[in-house]
């Protein structure tokens, strides 16, 4: 008589759990979902710094400083990023990029964690550098 009370109180239970079952496999499938998304703009990321960073190394190389942020900005934008910081010097270019992402489960557990930034540093190695040997210095004493 008891376990027929069990048993008869019991109907729908296992519809709960597989309610459950689903929503949590569907919560880790969307938070694996945003972690990949996390790893792909980690890689256009550093992509659009280093082809950035070597670009304008390039064009320093040949003196032509006067193109530098319209390719940056160009480059940048064939990796759906944008340039947040650019600093150039003699022989030192640095290039920070950033992307924006639109999370699903992460932005509402984490608000204010939506870009990713890559940073590039690069030498910018002259002909007539010491490096290559190509010139030959001379020491005069007086």
């Amino acid at each position: 008589m008891l376990l027929k009370k069990i048993k008869s109180s019991d109907k729908g239970n296992i519809s709960f759990l597989a309610l459950t079952t689903v929503l949590i496999f569907s919560f880790l499938f969307l938070l694996i979902f945003d972690i990949c998304q996390i790893f792909a703009a980690r890689e256009a990321t550093k992509n659009a710094a280093d082809s950035i960073a070597l670009s304008i190394a390039q064009d320093l190389l040949f003196f032509e400083e006067n193109k530098i942020k319209q390719i940056a900005i160009e480059a940048a934008a064939e990796n759906g990023c944008s340039v947040s910081d650019i600093k150039y010097d003699y022989d030192i270019v640095e290039v920070e990029v950033e992307k924006e992402l639109k999370f699903i489960v992460v932005g509402k557990l984490f608000p204010g964690y939506d870009k990713v930034r890559s940073a590039s540093k690069t030498r910018v190695i002259f002909p007539w550098d010491d490096e290559f040997g190509y010139l030959k210095s001379y020491r005069f004493r007086y």
